[in-house]
């Protein structure tokens, strides 16, 4: 990647802000990660001689949390608004913002407000999953935003910035939608086509913030286990489960990036920052067998002592024993596979195009193969029944009696832009709201849960989720107690080697900032108000 002096002439300068970050009280999982998609849009248009500035808010600050004035079942980590507002440069003549979960949108609304008050004269835009999907209703809220960038951002925003550059019309632009003054219409363009030579993206600009800072808090979606890179190896995803946004937001278009320039970055990182474990955040991982097992060759034969994970959930069609022995000798030591549900009626009803035995078999062969690893299931889906639920009970005892690690049961969240949240929608069962953003956290709660299943109480489908959380774990601890022990000895060593290591981390600095929370409200019953 080339270098920038202090005499090259810029075309325009941006700001780009990764919000606070807004998370709930009561889940067990709440991860605070470096701004992947913010470095990988900067390094986009910074190659077209852009300056960018990067206000990470999260990492700026990774122990200061407040409480979210709207919602105190809610609390922000990061900077303040108006610690965010002073470090965004005066000379900037565009301000970005990205939003990516549902559940932290009211706050991010908010701080768009308020930097629309401190820099009216400049324009506001944003990005990210959420916005994707609801740019309708964000635009018609009237915070400040000029428009929204839909899906993958890198070329849009480059195309952007030359329509300001130029005073041309943005309207022209592909893949944005805005609010028109004159009429209040909500107009979305054409779609922006995807980047398909995606090695002709530039790697992550990192050098614009520290991603090193995050080591502090040890909570990455995976399990820290050294100095943590976040990568991405591809971009898309080829299915369209019914459940999952990735479609709304990059389509059916799936990428992988040539395995040189995979390994070229992990080495960079290595010797740049000192990282010795890479976590990658793919939607799908893998799809290909040949190109998984050239990675893992590729990692083997330039003898890079590191590890690496697949830690978001990934299909197993390409993952047999070959595979499995590969990915150990090359460094991978944590994979997480996502089945959903342990019912074939379930599978297809969400689209879910997945082999069940398969799947079984290529989990156990991981276990043996002496792999770490997590499986990921889903209740409450709409058309759910007893049967189905028996079903993913029955698959989540064989998993624990066969030896696997880790699973973990969220509840169903209609994602906007997703096939379910669509139909509930039309139906008129989700009132779309603030109330209903927030509940969007809901997944990861152990105390609470709201049902879209007509034959689940919201009671009901927390003491389902609870129900498949104790069976597993109680099986899993009494016929294989190494893992108990396990458990017990990394939490004392503050070792992690999976999520349940993670998590346990991550609850006690809960409980330890729910203290803190305290204790600063007690002293000033006014602060953070």
């Amino acid at each position: 990647m080339s270098g920038y002096t202090h005499f090259r002439i810029y075309r325009m300068k941006i700001t780009l802000v990764h919000p606070p970050a807004l998370m709930a009280k009561d889940n067990y999982s709440t991860i605070s990660q470096p701004p992947l998609g913010l470095v990988y849009l900067a390094a986009y248009v910074r190659r077209q001689d852009h300056q960018v500035q990067i206000v990470d808010a999260v990492g700026e600050a990774l122990d200061v949390f407040r409480p979210w004035k709207e919602n105190r079942k809610f609390v922000m980590q990061g900077l303040s608004f108006s610690e965010i507002a002073e470090r965004i440069d005066t000379d900037t003549r565009l301000i970005g913002f990205t939003c990516n979960f549902s559940h932290a949108w009211p706050m991010v609304r908010e701080l768009i407000r308020f930097i629309h008050r401190a820099f009216s004269h400049i324009p506001i835009i944003a990005g990210g999953e959420h916005v994707t999907a609801m740019y309708d209703a964000i635009l018609n809220e009237n915070c400040g935003l000029r428009l929204c960038i839909l899906g993958e951002g890198e070329e849009t925003l480059a195309q952007l910035l030359s329509s300001f550059i130029t005073n041309t019309d943005y309207r022209y632009v592909a893949g944005i939608a805005y609010k028109d003054e004159a009429t209040g219409e909500i107009i979305r363009t054409v779609p922006q086509s995807r980047i398909r030579d995606i090695d002709q993206i530039p790697w992550p600009a990192w050098d614009l913030i520290d991603p090193m800072r995050y080591l502090e808090t040890k909570v990455f979606i995976g399990p820290s286990v050294g100095r943590t890179m976040p990568m991405l190896a591809t971009r898309g995803c080829p299915f369209r489960c019914t459940f999952c946004s990735a479609h709304n937001m990059w389509g059916s278009l799936w990428k992988a990036r040539s395995v040189k320039d995979v390994v070229d970055e992990m080495e960079h990182y290595i010797l740049t920052y000192g990282a010795n474990d890479f976590q990658f955040m793919d939607l799908t991982a893998i799809v290909k067998k040949q190109w998984i097992v050239d990675f893992c060759k590729e990692i083997q034969r330039r003898s890079l002592n590191i590890t690496w994970q697949i830690p978001v959930g990934t299909r197993s069609e390409g993952i047999d024993r070959n595979v499995i022995d590969l990915l150990i000798a090359s460094g991978c030591r944590y994979i997480q596979y996502a089945p959903e549900s342990g019912s074939l009626r379930m599978l297809k009803a969400m689209k879910k195009r997945a082999n069940l035995d398969h799947m079984e078999k290529s989990v156990l062969n991981s276990v043996s193969a002496g792999m770490i690893v997590s499986v990921l299931f889903v209740v409450g889906f709409p058309e759910e029944n007893w049967s189905d639920i028996r079903q993913t009970f029955r698959l989540i005892r064989r998993l624990a009696v066969k030896g696997v690690h880790e699973i973990a049961v969220s509840t169903l969240t209609p994602l906007p832009g997703t096939q379910i949240f669509r139909d509930l929608l039309k139906e008129g069962v989700i009132t779309l709201d603030d109330n209903y953003l927030y509940w969007m956290s809901g997944a990861t709660s152990l105390t609470t849960a709201k049902s879209w299943n007509p034959r689940f109480s919201n009671r009901m489908l927390l003491i389902i989720k609870l129900g498949g959380l104790l069976q597993f774990y109680t099986i899993s601890y009494f016929l294989h107690p190494k893992h108990l022990l396990r458990v017990f000895r990394n939490l004392i060593s503050g070792v992690q080697e999976s999520k349940v290591d993670r998590v346990l981390v991550e609850m006690i600095e809960k409980i330890k900032m729910g203290w803190s929370l305290k204790a600063d409200a007690a002293k000033n019953p006014h602060l953070h108000e």
